[in-house]
């Protein structure tokens, strides 16, 4: 709604009003204002334009508007909006001083009328807020501030009637068992125990100890239901006739503190139990202190060990120069780890896995290190184990087939280099089944061992042989300058085989049937070689027939 029009009569009578009461609204503590019709300042007070930073004739014509911050100029226009639709009206906004300084004010207005009930003027007044939003903010600080301290005491206080109900308990109530403070007022302290037995050994202690028990340790239970270790301070407190009116004190989470004691145990432990040899040393490495697999291991006691190197029983590659990368190591990255060497109290020397850690202090530091020595002896020897089967044919250990076509691989790289050649030689045991058949997979497996005895022999040692699989063997022949020479090694390994095989169970006679393929002539990669070996020798195989010594060595046309 327009502010209420307000002609020259009416203006000039009230001109003389304000001029009549001008000296007592420049004394006023507020702000003062008349909007005129258009909604313009046509007067104001020495307040307002002390509290704006303005002079008189910077306000009057102007919209109040200019004088508001954006974010609260929709306010006011509202409220000036609303005029007429009720005689008071306020607003808490930010006004902006003359140096453009934005603080918190409180306007109000009211409409002047006469004595007829006709509104002759609109009237505001401005309270300066910035002394009282000051004070919210200080008294909010400080209540914050005390809030924190509060809640952030370590301790919790509690105190009880003669019955056992909390009458009292401080706001750190929350963070030790999940209650507010207000939720646990009038509840009976046994409720909280995590079982009943501890209540009744809190009680027995505290009248056992004169009324007052110190660092009580006893399980509470958690709003959520995990126990909660507390170590309390408690005593009874009387009322002004000397009667027990109930217990107070105070009580402090230590769950973490029983875990960390109860890993230390462990760790203790560990360290007396572990079958690694472990050390303890200072931040030079000199040893303090080993467990006793150190002294089985090394054969040296504690009291020998402790005060010497740590060096002095592993040996770093590099010796001082391999001490000194550890020692830059263990300073800068906090750990090293590497595969050793060890030497035991007789002289014997082992390898060992060394791991070393820091243990730093409050100022990052190294202190000391804990180094654990792990015998390597017989991990390295079934690592060895293990990387053999991987590549080799347990029943004969040959070369299996992974290794095989490795060897066929490098033979092929190496040749084509020099010009020379490779041959492989495909076997298979004629018939073979029916040794396992007749005479038991036992005497089979004799028989594997002792053809592949005989082709290993036959060959040399540059060259491989391998068990392609069951009955099956290939023969890798490198570096071949002459190929007239395969011919001549297969018959070789033909009559190889085909001698008598003495058995506890008598004499056996095995034939074979063998393809050859060349390397460069029949393909240049292991799988095409195969392939031509593998079929020449079926070719070979139905030639001689299922019976008989099938001993052909045929690679195609090309070899000879």
């Amino acid at each position: 709604m327009p502010a209420p029009a307000i002609d020259d009569s009416q203006h000039g009578a009230e001109r003389m009003q304000w001029d009549h009461y001008r000296d007592a609204t420049d004394c006023v503590g507020d702000g003062f204002f008349v909007l005129g019709p258009a909604l313009q300042l046509v007067e104001v007070n020495l307040t307002l334009c002390q509290m704006f930073g303005r002079r008189p004739q910077e306000l009057i014509g102007r919209s109040p508007l200019e004088f508001i911050a954006e974010s609260s100029r929709s306010r006011i226009r509202g409220l000036i909006q609303r005029v007429g639709d009720t005689d008071v009206q306020q607003s808490v906004c930010e006004g902006v001083r003359g140096d453009g300084t934005i603080f918190p004010i409180l306007v109000r207005t009211v409409i002047h009328r006469n004595r007829r009930g006709d509104r002759e003027s609109l009237v505001g007044f401005v309270t300066d807020l910035t002394e009282i939003v000051q004070a919210e903010q200080a008294l909010a600080a400080s209540e914050r501030e005390l809030r924190a301290i509060l809640d952030n005491m370590q301790d919790t206080y509690f105190r009880t009637n003669a019955s056992g109900a909390i009458v009292r308990a401080s706001r750190s109530m929350q963070r030790l068992l999940g209650y507010a403070p207000e939720e646990v007022i009038g509840r009976n302290l046994e409720e909280f125990y995590f079982a009943p037995e501890g209540r009744a050994k809190f009680l027995a202690d505290l009248k056992a100890n004169g009324g007052a028990v110190v660092n009580h340790e006893v399980r509470l239970r958690h709003r959520l239901g995990h126990e909660v270790w507390v170590s309390a301070n408690v005593h009874f407190y009387q009322d002004e006739q000397g009667r027990i009116a109930g217990v107070e004190g105070t009580a402090r989470d230590i769950t973490d503190l029983r875990r960390a004691r109860e890993e230390l145990r462990l760790a203790a432990h560990v360290f007396r139990a572990a079958s690694e040899a472990i050390v303890v040393t200072d931040s030079q490495l000199v040893v303090l202190s080993v467990n006793p697999a150190f002294v089985e291991i090394f054969g040296v006691v504690a009291e020998q060990a402790a005060g010497r190197s740590l060096f002095s029983f592993v040996a770093v590659q590099g010796e001082a120069a391999g001490a000194e990368a550890v020692r830059l190591a263990l300073a800068t990255r906090g750990q090293w780890s590497g595969e050793v060497w060890s030497r035991r109290h007789d002289g014997s020397v082992f390898p060992c896995w060394l791991s070393l850690s820091a243990v730093r202090d409050d100022g990052g530091a190294v202190a000391h290190a804990v180094a654990i020595m792990s015998d390597m002896t017989e991990r390295k020897a079934s690592m060895a184990r293990i990387e053999f089967l991987a590549h080799h044919d347990p029943l004969t250990t040959l070369p299996n087939r992974l290794l095989l076509r490795d060897r066929v691989e490098q033979a092929i790289s190496r040749c084509a280099r020099a010009g020379t050649m490779v041959a492989l030689l495909f076997i298979d045991l004629d018939s073979f089944k029916r040794v396992n058949d007749t005479l038991g997979h036992a005497t089979g497996d004799l028989v594997l061992r002792e053809v592949a005895r005989r082709l290993a022999s036959a060959v040399r040692d540059t060259d491989t042989v391998s068990r392609y699989g069951g009955d099956e063997f290939v023969v890798v022949l490198t570096d071949l300058s002459d190929a007239m020479r395969v011919p001549e090694i297969a018959q070789k390994l033909v009559q190889a085989v085909q001698a008598p095989i003495r058995l506890p169970a008598g004499e056996i006679f095995v034939r074979c049937s063998v393809g050859a393929s060349l390397y460069p002539f029949d393909g240049g990669d292991f799988e095409t070689l195969l392939q031509r070996a593998d079929t020449a020798m079926y070719v070979a195989k139905r030639a001689e027939g299922s019976s008989g010594l099938a001993a052909k060595h045929t690679g195609g046309e090309r070899l000879p």
